[in-house]
């Protein structure tokens, strides 16, 4: 599968279309953390016991099955889920012929930073640098 590419506008129509998802993944990892925490420890050995063990497994089995699904189906969107504990999405783009990618992180309402692929991520750039330049572009077709 190759790349998906993306205008500024089309990433955050696209931010504002995963919000359910987003919002899933967040409820399935606060349901994994829960069930990845949860010690039993029995004073016998009984059946049910064990069976109660086992229905914990596969409860999180289960949840973890559905998280990664709902990665997957974001993938297949073209947004790439880069920090998945603080929910950091990123998609790609294209300035002035080469690779960029917009960065969305939880919480805001719209895309404010972009980086070149590989970059570290903390070197982020203010998104207002990519419309000045989309704007730029604009003038020279007038």
């Amino acid at each position: 599968m190759s790349k998906i590419y993306f205008s500024l506008q089309e990433a955050n129509e696209m931010v504002y279309k995963i919000k359910d998802k987003i919002e899933k993944i967040e409820q399935l990892k606060d349901e994994l953390e829960l069930l990845d925490n949860t010690k039993i420890e029995f004073e016998e050995e009984k059946v049910e016991n064990y069976l109660l063990e086992i229905e914990i497994n596969r409860n999180f089995h289960e949840k973890s099955l559905e998280l990664y699904t709902v990665l997957g189906d974001l993938i297949k969107q073209g947004c790439i889920v880069r920090d998945f504990e603080d929910i950091e999405i990123d998609f790609y783009s294209k300035l002035e012929n080469k690779d960029i990618v917009f960065c969305w992180e939880l919480g805001q309402e719209k895309i404010m930073h972009w980086h070149y692929p590989g970059e570290d991520r903390k070197r982020k750039r203010e998104i207002k640098e990519v419309e000045k330049k989309y704007f730029e572009k604009l003038r020279e077709f007038k």
